[in-house]
C-alpha cells in the first residue's frame, strides 16, 4: 500500500470542510434547540456526513481508515466553523403563570363581591 499523497487529501478534505460549514451555519440557527443537542447533532452529523463523503470519493482516490478520519475531522471543523459563524443563543421557555387558590381567601372575596354587586341590583 503506497500513502497517500497530500493533494490526495486535500481533495477529500475539501468537499467535507464545505459541507460541514454550511451543515454548521445551519445547525447554529437552531435556536429552539438546546446548545447540547445542537452539538451533539453537530458530532453525530459530522461522523456520518464525513463518512459518507469519503464513501462518495472512493472511486476517485484510494480511501483507507486514515482517508476516512480526515474526512470525519475535516466534517466537524467544518461544522464546528459554521456553529460559531452562525450561534444563536437558545430561546428560553416562557414561565407559565399559576393562579393559587387558597380557600381562606374566599369568603373575604364573596363578601367583596357581594358589595360591590348591591348597589346595582
Amino acid at each position: 500500500m503506497q500513502p497517500t499523497s497530500i493533494l490526495d487529501i486535500a481533495y477529500i478534505s475539501a468537499p467535507s470542510l464545505i459541507v460541514g460549514m454550511i451543515l454548521g451555519y445551519v445547525f447554529g440557527d437552531l435556536g429552539t434547540l438546546r446548545s447540547i443537542q445542537r452539538i451533539g447533532l453537530t458530532i453525530f452529523s459530522s461522523i456520518w456526513g464525513g463518512l459518507i463523503i469519503a464513501i462518495l470519493l472512493a472511486p476517485f482516490f484510494t480511501v483507507g481508515t486514515f482517508e476516512i478520519l480526515i474526512s470525519i475531522v475535516s466534517f466537524l471543523g467544518g461544522s464546528i466553523i459554521g456553529l460559531s459563524s452562525n450561534w444563536t443563543p437558545p430561546k428560553e421557555k416562557s414561565r407559565k403563570s399559576h393562579i393559587i387558590y387558597e380557600p381562606d381567601d374566599e369568603d373575604d372575596f364573596d363578601r367583596q363581591i357581594e358589595e360591590a354587586l348591591k348597589g346595582e341590583y
